[in-house]
């Protein structure tokens, strides 16, 4: 029975995960630390070792740069294209913290839990990024994205930021749907999970053109074009920013952008590679109403959270 279980367990690379680890220690360490009633653990204690995992993580990344596989049998990726989403997203997880020192969103939450939600955000984003799994990548959007419901509201006097927790809660909750049903009609198609071998079932099938598989595709650009805020599924946006608390604001409008162009990158030139003749010009046409839609929009605007 050991020798079976042995045989079953999955290899994971400790080393290739040590980004994503130190993330969520550090969500560990500070949460703990948050509930220290001196003064100076909580105002100043806590965004230092909330910078610290962010940078450690960043670190991490950069001193693995050369490492090319898998983590946990193939459910996470070891490349330069994850690498650069955690440095993106530690970059952007600093400059967040750096942007909370005396605001009131970190009092009204208490420290360590606003620290520790970024953190955690921050870990799902790292999953999200390098996932190479459908469950996987499922996994890391809502572990950003809880977070990030719960980060808006933070300021708790505002009703603007209660407003703009709970429509970001709806929305984000209606994109994840959307989303993890497309991933059941690809799942439904193809038989598999791990994005290589979906990528194989569709060449080998020829799923292309199967209805069942398109329509996956077509959930699956709409609920990450939610979750991206392309336009015209960006209706949610400026609303969330405005209200939410000025550094979540930042984080969320680089870190979670950074997370999910990377995670479509992987999704689409991996696993749905064989579908390209029908997802390519879908894109092409999210792009060109974006980049339309945005600039557009913004000559009118004068608030710069919602610009």
């Amino acid at each position: 029975m050991s020798a079976l279980a042995a045989a079953e367990a999955p290899h994971i690379d400790w080393a290739g995960l040590s980004p994503l680890l130190a993330l969520f220690v550090g969500a560990v360490v500070v949460l703990m630390v948050g509930l220290l009633r001196a003064r100076f653990a909580r105002l100043t204690l806590v965004p230092v070792l909330t910078i610290v995992a962010f940078a450690a993580s960043a670190g991490l990344a950069v001193w693995q740069w050369d490492e090319q596989g898998s983590i946990m049998s193939g459910a996470l990726a070891l490349d330069s294209l994850a690498q650069v989403g955690v440095i993106g997203v530690g970059v952007a997880g600093v400059a967040a913290v750096l942007l909370s020192i005396g605001a009131t969103a970190p009092r009204e939450a208490a420290h360590g839990e606003y620290h520790a939600m970024m953190l955690v955000a921050a870990a799902g984003m790292a999953m999200f990024i390098g996932g190479q799994n459908l469950i996987t990548t499922f996994l890391g959007l809502e572990l950003l994205s809880i977070p990030l419901y719960i980060l808006s509201a933070t300021e708790l006097h505002r009703r603007r930021s209660l407003e703009s927790g709970l429509k970001y809660l709806i929305v984000g909750s209606v994109g994840s749907a959307t989303l993890l049903y497309g991933f059941a009609l690809i799942f439904g198609a193809t038989g598999q999970l791990d994005y290589a071998a979906i990528a194989r079932e569709v060449t080998a099938q020829d799923l292309g053109s199967d209805p069942l598989m398109l329509g996956g595709v077509a959930m699956v650009v709409v609920g990450l074009a939610f979750k991206a805020s392309v336009a015209p599924f960006h209706q949610w946006t400026p609303d969330v920013y405005e209200g939410a608390p000025t550094p979540v604001t930042a984080f969320m409008a680089t870190a979670t952008k950074v997370a999910a162009l990377i995670a479509f990158l992987r999704l689409f030139d991996v696993a749905l590679v064989g579908t390209s003749g029908s997802w390519g010009p879908a894109l092409a046409a999210l792009a060109a109403i974006a980049m339309i839609v945005g600039n557009v929009g913004a000559l009118g605007q004068s608030s710069m959270k919602r610009l």
